[in-house]
């Protein structure tokens, strides 16, 4: 009987989870399943709220109650298995110093990947919905993306810079076991 050493099987399915997932240096492209890998810009217009005016007639405390219900439903996602709060861990997983200051603001994400110095935070949520979502962008007078924003500006009130991207354990750009890419 052959006893063959377990490291033969497993350095062929490390490479393989690392090519899945983004990890490695031999990828050129960037796969489906990570989220923040680095891709081609993003065309502003697509997230550019301009006269778009939001939903209104909702009242506010039934717009962020529907954001808290969003923030956690995979089903916005076009990449499959991604929410807000998979990123935004705890809310404020992800989060830059920058989200404690008032909207519109600057957002680092917003500036390498749409060229925007500054973004609303319906125009964040929409550049979500585009990169890490992988998704079309909601509707500008849709229920979805008003309770979305009004979410978002309320949790912004909690915000401490300390609890900054550290915050966020399962971060789903890093090849870790909480990555939702690792499952595929």
């Amino acid at each position: 009987m052959r006893i063959v050493s377990r490291s033969v099987y497993l350095v062929p399915a490390a490479a393989l989870l690392l090519g899945a997932c983004g990890g490695g240096e031999q990828q050129t492209q960037a796969q489906p399943c990570q989220p923040c890998a680095p891709e081609q810009m993003v065309d502003a217009s697509m997230v550019r709220q301009g006269d778009n005016a939001l939903h209104s007639g909702t009242p506010q405390a039934q717009l962020v109650a529907r954001g808290g219900e969003l923030w956690d439903d995979m089903s916005l996602s076009g990449s499959g298995g991604v929410a807000c709060s998979s990123c935004h861990v705890n809310n404020y997983g992800q989060m830059q110093a920058s989200f404690a200051e008032p909207y519109p603001h600057q957002v680092a994400m917003a500036k390498q990947r749409a060229g925007l110095d500054e973004v609303t935070a319906a125009e964040m949520v929409q550049l979500c919905m585009v990169i890490p979502m992988r998704a079309q962008p909601l509707a500008w007078n849709s229920v979805e993306l008003a309770a979305l924003a009004a979410y978002v500006e309320d949790i912004q009130q909690g915000f401490d810079a300390s609890m900054g991207p550290g915050a966020n354990p399962c971060n789903p750009c890093a090849s870790n076991p909480c990555n939702p890419c690792g499952g595929r």
